[in-house]
């Protein structure tokens, strides 16, 4: 579908001239596990606002108003840790398979939406331009999109929404929305987007031989067997 892409290049034009931040979001990649090859899982991207300190205490908020985002989402890399803005190549450990809509943006059925599952590219390890856009905006935290991946090989990879110029989420005024995973001192404090958060490293573990899978089946049985044991009442004697 490329109504979602047309609408965030359109709120891209409308903020040429308008690009203040009314709202920050956090995104969080949130992956399954553990994992081992072969295995099919699920990655989630959840949304949340900031988090707010107060009398010592911190508080996540909720993302206020959100009407519409993209992203770039690249996995067999590694985030560098001196400049974590994007994903070098690594180890062909994973298959992208599908992107399927997250519950946050329909915000259980009440909300119209046009959602762009993206194009994977499995050989550059990147799936592109995803996007939703919502007839409204929605202010809470949630899932905005899942990933399911397989694991091909054992390895470990980095799974990582992409800093880079396709990151866009506005409000439902158009408005630009931060991609931020600062703590804040106030709630009315704007802060700095950075990276930190926006990736995580993924480690997939060898399959059991045939012959471990059999021994632990054996001795988690024995061990059944052992407690059934314990378990057995008493005989009654007669007198």
């Amino acid at each position: 579908m490329k109504i979602a892409k047309i609408f965030v290049c359109t709120a891209t034009l409308v903020l040429l001239g308008h690009s203040t931040a009314f709202a920050d979001a956090v995104l969080t990649v949130v992956p399954s596990g553990p994992l081992v090859a072969g295995q099919t899982f699920t990655v989630g991207i959840f949304v949340t606002g900031p988090t707010i300190i107060h009398n010592g205490k911190p508080t996540t908020s909720n993302v206020s108003d959100l009407g519409a985002f993209q992203f770039d989402l690249a996995f067999n890399c590694v985030v560098p840790t001196a400049s974590p803005t994007g994903c070098q190549s690594g180890a062909s450990v994973l298959d992208a398979i599908s992107v399927s809509e997250g519950s946050f943006l329909p915000n259980g059925g009440s909300n119209i939406t046009f959602f762009e599952p993206g194009t994977i590219n499995n050989a550059a390890g990147e799936i592109s331009l995803i996007g939703d856009v919502g007839a409204s905006g929605v202010t809470g935290s949630g899932v905005l999109v899942d990933v399911t991946f397989r694991a091909l090989t054992t390895g470990t990879t980095d799974i990582a929404i992409l800093a880079n110029s396709d990151l866009q989420f506005f409000d439902s005024n158009f408005n630009q929305i931060v991609i931020d995973n600062s703590v804040t001192t106030s709630p009315n404090l704007q802060t700095f987007p950075t990276n930190e958060f926006l990736s995580a490293p993924i480690t997939i573990t060898p399959e059991p031989s045939s012959g471990l899978l059999l021994l632990s089946g054996g001795i988690a049985g024995l061990a059944a067997l052992v407690a059934r044991a314990g378990r057995r009442p008493r005989a009654i004697r007669s007198h």
